[in-house]
């Protein structure tokens, strides 16, 4: 932007110079040099409203093209110019290379290259000068082409690339319905086993074999699924223990990393999926902070409970962050995948600056009213 304002004040700055005040503001001069001041100015305000580069770039368009066909009919005496105009309109055509969809993208550029190869030719008649500058205008719209289709295409491989993280998140999630759901299952038939022991010859004992026939084809079902959705190579996922156990085994030992758990978190009611999802969120905050901040000298977890909100902080928070990240926003996919698999227990994810040089990411997750404790016991998963 402040680049922008600079190339653009300049060029006008020199045409004013060199054209206006010599002649002492000669008519065609002065609108040639007007026309120029306003497209730049809807050049700059494409970056104040992006969501009208379409109407900024076409209405650039039609002032020139207007000034260029007065320029044909009236025959006014100027001399060559129109850097500041072509610059702007530059900018406009990359824009819209950028933002817009590819019909109306497609119709401005052209609409554009034919405004910046009629100008000088319409305005300044035919010469080996003007035919010129007409190449070198038209080098300079295609550059701006290149850009726009450049950055339009990092901006698709981005959205794909976000795309398919939240995807790969979301088949973790449909991965673990296993090892979440089918514990529960398994307890539903072998409950229903024990009570057809106890009531064998009574009136339920029908009723009770149908329960047990649907829970293990509900079970056989998600195996099935799962099994499905899991590549050859993948070892499944699983929990440790408990919620401590699970932090504990997240951290790894790791000597630079200071852990603080709330006095009776061992004890504290959770489900399953959130003992999972504090384990993702810890392994891949401490990834985070390994790969992009290795410098950091405190590394803190802090797994605490809210009483007053009913929910599970999970905060992890270092102070490696360099001063030429400090203004750039979080975007990694690793964020994603967390930010996606907090979002569907309804919690929230927050990550950002945390004081001069810190870094903070906060997973606040919503605790049940009422549940029992969950202790896994050996790999915490129904095999």
């Amino acid at each position: 932007m402040i680049a922008e304002i600079v190339i653009l004040a300049a060029l006008n700055l020199e045409l004013f110079v060199r054209k206006i005040l010599p002649h002492g503001l000669p008519l065609a001069e002065l609108g040639y040099f007007l026309a120029g001041l306003v497209v730049g100015a809807l050049a700059l305000l494409r970056r104040r409203y992006p969501g009208r580069t379409a109407v900024l770039t076409t209405s650039a368009i039609a002032l020139s093209l207007v000034y260029s066909l007065v320029g044909l009919l009236a025959e006014p005496a100027a001399t060559l110019g129109g850097d500041p105009e072509v610059f702007a309109l530059a900018l406009l055509v990359g824009a819209s290379c950028h933002r817009l969809s590819t019909p109306q993208a497609a119709g401005l550029v052209a609409l554009g290259g034919a405004a910046i190869a009629v100008a000088p030719l319409a305005r300044y008649g035919v010469s080996l000068l003007t035919l010129v500058t007409v190449v070198l205008w038209l080098m300079l719209w295609g550059c701006s082409v290149v850009v726009g289709l450049i950055l339009r295409d990092g901006d698709t491989r981005r959205e794909a690339a976000l795309a398919a993280a939240r995807n790969r998140e979301r088949l973790d999630l449909a991965r673990e319905l296993h090892d979440l759901v089918a514990h529960h299952i398994t307890g539903v038939v072998v409950r229903t086993q024990a009570a057809g022991v106890v009531l064998a010859g009574g009136p339920e004992q029908e009723l009770l074999q149908e329960i047990e026939h649907a829970g293990a084809e509900a079970l056989a079902a998600v195996r099935r699924l799962v099994m499905m959705l899991r590549s050859p190579e993948e070892a499944p996922s699983f929990t440790t223990g408990g919620l401590v156990e699970t932090v504990e085994a997240a951290v790894d030992g790791d000597t630079a990393v200071t852990l603080k758990l709330a006095p009776g978190l061992a004890e504290l009611a959770v489900t399953p999926e959130t003992v999972s999802t504090v384990h993702r969120v810890v392994l891949e905050a401490l990834t985070n902070v390994r790969k992009h901040a290795p410098e950091a000298q405190q590394i803190v977890v802090d797994v605490a409970p809210a009483t007053a909100e009913r929910t599970l902080r999970v905060e992890v928070r270092n102070d490696g962050l360099r001063q030429t990240r400090a203004r750039r926003a979080p975007g990694g996919y690793g964020l994603v995948g967390m930010r996606e698999r907090i979002m569907a227990l309804e919690g929230r994810l927050t990550a950002g600056e945390h004081g001069a040089r810190g870094w903070r990411v906060l997973a606040e997750l919503p605790l049940p009213a009422l549940t029992p404790t969950v202790r896994p016991t050996g790999r915490g998963m129904a095999q």
